[in-house]
């Protein structure tokens, strides 16, 4: 390497430039770590410095992980762009989810509101919640509101201004509120179960016919009211079978019953959908991909029921089942839909499905069972 000393050097400078002249290299590889240490991998301790250098604090309680707002620029390219939709996508990607910014329509008193929906669930209510709802309100424009966030179950507000309705509940939509902010979270996840009801469960219920040979179904297995022989006698035995043993669900009260791990009951749901269907491509209900429509004389029966807002929340159901001929408990009012354990009595559990269902405040979770005969 030629010398960087001035001509006028004496012998000791030359000496010393001598001495160090097999560690340039290394001098080298020192000088440009020192250059990139805070771009590229910079250590822990540097990060509190960093975010203040860039002016990223605000993010901090939203943020779990600092490294994903100073490697690579991240927090300062964010910056660049904020106020816009692609800050939104950018700060949610932060914490690993993704979702569509739906702003309310121009006309609405609260026109400057947005509302996220969510491709897929996110996964838990806290601390997820927050920290979506932090960056998210960072990101979109001073003047824009974080009004709701949703996914599957999404139920509008009904427009009634200037009628007698105006202001009433159907002017609300779908959610419940769990964070400080007061964002409304309206989440929805499904459950689909086909079952084929075996001769233990049938007999258990009152509610079986052996299948028939080849002399049909006789007489003294008639245990069913004429009005639910709703076919004709032309048709074939089997068929009649499975059409007796599905209008006999349809007029019964029924629940869906969650447990936990060791079997304890979480709570009952009242099913808000008990009917004899039968398969058809614009059908109004659907499981398993295929759409059923209620049907007289149907020979499989759905059945629904789909939890509230704030039902059971902070325990995980580790399996469902529908629950049969049980009773209110005397002190239990009517018409509830959801039950605790004790408020019902009695019963037969049927088609026991095992699940692994987080139970949560913002989710309602919708049962759907199919039964086959």
């Amino acid at each position: 390497m030629a010398s960087l000393l001035p001509d006028k050097s004496d012998h000791f400078e030359k000496a010393l430039e001598a001495s160090l002249a097999s560690r340039w290299n290394d001098l080298g590889v020192a000088a440009e770590a020192i250059r990139t240490a805070k771009l590229v991998a910079p250590p822990p301790s540097f990060l509190p410095f960093l975010v203040y250098e860039y002016g990223l604090g605000e993010l901090t309680p939203y943020v779990p992980n600092l490294y994903t707002l100073v490697v690579g620029r991240e927090g300062v390219n964010w910056q660049r762009i904020r106020g816009t939709p692609a800050a939104v996508s950018k700060g949610l990607g932060w914490l690993g989810y993704s979702a569509t910014m739906e702003d309310a329509w121009h006309g609405r008193a609260y026109w400057n509101s947005t509302q996220l929906r969510f491709p897929v669930l996110p996964a838990n209510d806290n601390p997820d919640l927050e920290r979506i709802e932090g960056v998210t309100r960072l990101s979109m424009p001073l003047r824009s509101r974080l009004r709701r966030g949703v996914h599957q179950y999404d139920v509008g507000a009904l427009e009634a201004d200037g009628s007698r309705l105006d202001g009433s509940m159907l002017e609300r939509e779908s959610g419940v509120a769990v964070t400080a902010a007061g964002t409304l979270w309206s989440f929805g996840r499904t459950t689909e179960i086909d079952h084929l009801l075996t001769e233990a469960e049938g007999t258990a219920i009152g509610n079986w016919i052996a299948v028939p040979g080849d002399g049909g179904l006789k007489w003294v297995d008639m245990q069913y009211p004429w009005v639910t022989a709703n076919f004709l006698w032309a048709d074939n035995p089997a068929t009649q079978r499975r059409t007796l043993m599905a209008t006999w669900f349809v007029a019964r009260v029924h629940f869906v019953t969650f447990r936990d791990q060791d079997g304890v009951v979480i709570g009952h749901r009242r099913c808000r959908a008990t009917h004899a269907v039968r398969q058809e491509i614009d059908g109004v209900y659907e499981i398993g991909g295929i759409r059923y429509q209620p049907q007289p004389g149907a020979t499989r029966v759905y059945l629904e029921a789909m939890t509230d807002f704030e039902d059971a929340f902070d325990v995980e159901a580790r399996s469902v089942e529908l629950t049969v001929g049980a009773s209110l408990a005397s002190d239990t009012k009517p018409g509830r839909l959801w039950l605790q354990p004790g408020e019902l009595i009695g019963g037969h559990p049927i088609a026991v499905t095992s699940v692994s269902l987080p139970l949560r405040k913002t989710v309602r979770e919708q049962i759907k069972i199919l039964m086959r005969f």
